[in-house]
């Protein structure tokens, strides 16, 4: 039976494709998805496991890549500005100013009596308005960031000059466009990817339809349910496992939430949340209940940090004994009604990196580098690009630890150009798997996370209480005349 195309996956230990060798070797792709979860299983046995999730693991879910800008947060920026004189003329002229070059490009090489050009790289792209936009997403074709840079930069110039009064609208239109990611990010009110559930669908491959009728009739948030399921049998002898993350949404709590998970994320409290790094160092147990005083573990823990921020933290209206770092969890329904969105986010721009030196990030940055450091220490990033020097650094500096091991797993993987420079390195301890198969974050969930006990017994408990409640629920039910 068929599970993948091997033209489109590669499994990589240092600069080998061991898939390629066991293609030619003629052995069967169920027993090479054996090998991978064997593999990913002797690692995840190891004492200090980390893993590193990027965007890739929120496409699915509705999240929007930022390689164009948002067109959500493009029409967020003429909601603001209904006339259309005021932040969102401005935002055209500063696209116009920003395009020159590619619109120049454009409008040189139209495609016979169409407004449509394709560039070097045989993109496809419209000119409406003189703005050029993708032709399929029709988002204008100009990175998030290189817009929130060219904007920061122009508001601390006009900012600087104390000659004459500040009339520009840089400053207010990068607290729209901030605003505007916000709402992108929020993934409760997004719809879940059609073009995701579309192509796993459409597949030829069986594993790839379960999966696209799993996003379509499931919770939206099922994969990263299956995930934590998985990873939730390792050994209880074992340290917890630590999950960073560079997303600022609330897809991985909503999953602990479903599945009744107790994470260590750094904040303390109920009705108030504040942000108290110590606790990062805390655990769960049972009461002792023997005449030793021995206490035992709570199984479902796991240590949860958000490196960039997230959407539901927030500045404090004061600081006290009991907050020193004047940072609170907040619902989001509360951050909206308060207007206080993404307060406490590392956006996108250049200045990112600078941000980590600021609190909470140089707390969240330090315990990632203390993490990942540590003797016989494995990371696996999922759906990461390596376009972050903030991260990139310490996990370089990990891999001066000869007992530190690298995972990669994404989709683009060496076609990607920092996963390329990682494969090129040709160490053994760096294992890439890419393709539409073993870089898939949803097949790594599904598939490719080992079973350590070989039956999942919480599911099946749960399974059983669900079947009992619905037969009973059922039984309850007036009928209807």
């Amino acid at each position: 039976m068929t599970h993948f195309d091997p033209a489109r996956n590669k499994v990589l230990f240092g600069s080998t494709d061991k898939l390629a060798d066991w293609i030619a070797e003629d052995l069967d792709q169920g027993k090479i998805i054996d090998k991978i979860k064997l593999m990913l299983k002797n690692y995840l046995e190891l004492d200090n496991v980390s893993f590193l999730f990027g965007s890739g693991t929120s496409i699915h879910l509705g999240a929007v890549a930022i390689r164009n800008f948002p067109l959500e947060v493009e029409n967020y920026i003429k909601e603001q500005d209904p006339e259309g004189t005021g932040i969102y003329n401005h935002f055209v002229f500063v696209i116009k100013q920003l395009q020159g070059d590619v619109l120049k490009f454009g409008k040189e090489h139209l495609i016979p009596d169409t407004q449509t050009f394709e560039d070097e790289r045989k993109w496809k792209f419209e000119i409406t308005d003189d703005i050029v936009r993708d032709i399929e997403s029709k988002e204008i074709a100009i990175e998030y960031e290189k817009v929130l840079n060219y904007l920061i930069a122009m508001d601390f110039v006009f900012s600087e000059d104390k000659s004459k009064a500040q009339t520009d609208k840089y400053a207010e239109l990068i607290t729209t466009i901030k605003e505007g990611l916000f709402n992108v990010c929020n993934l409760e009110n997004r719809p879940v990817s059609q073009t995701i559930i579309d192509r796993k669908k459409a597949s030829q491959f069986t594993k790839e339809k379960a999966q696209g009728e799993l996003l379509e009739s499931k919770s939206k948030y099922i994969f990263h349910e299956k995930f934590l399921k998985a990873l939730l049998q390792r050994p209880l002898n074992l340290r917890r496992a630590n999950i960073f993350t560079a997303n600022y949404d609330l897809a991985f709590e909503y999953a602990f939430d479903k599945l009744g998970v107790h994470y260590i994320d750094g904040f303390s409290g109920f009705h108030k949340r504040f942000f108290k790094p110590e606790t990062f160092e805390y655990d769960i147990f049972y009461p002792g209940s023997t005449t030793s005083g021995k206490v035992q573990r709570i199984e479902k823990v796991v240590r949860y940090y958000k490196l960039h921020g997230s959407l539901s933290w927030v500045n404090s209206e004061s600081r006290d004994a009991n907050n020193l770092y004047g940072i609170e969890e907040k619902p989001l329904e509360l951050i909206d009604s308060l207007k206080k969105k993404g307060e406490i986010i590392i956006y996108p721009s250049a200045v990112k990196k600078s941000y980590t030196l600021d609190l909470p990030y140089s707390e969240l940055f330090k315990q990632f580098a203390s993490t990942i450091t540590q003797s016989q220490s494995v990371l696996l990033t999922v759906g990461y690009s390596f376009g972050d020097d903030h991260f990139n650094d310490i996990i370089y500096q990990a891999l001066s630890n000869p007992t530190f091991t690298l995972i990669v797993i994404d989709f683009q993987g060496t076609q990607n150009e920092y996963i390329k420079n990682l494969k090129e390195l040709n160490d053994p301890r760096i294992i890439i798997l890419e393709g539409a198969f073993f870089g898939d974050f949803l097949t790594f969930s599904d598939t490719l996370m080992p079973n350590f006990n070989n039956i999942d017994n919480n599911e099946k408990v749960a399974n059983t209480l669900n079947e009992l409640l619905s037969t009973k629920t059922s039984k309850t039910e007036p009928t209807k005349e």
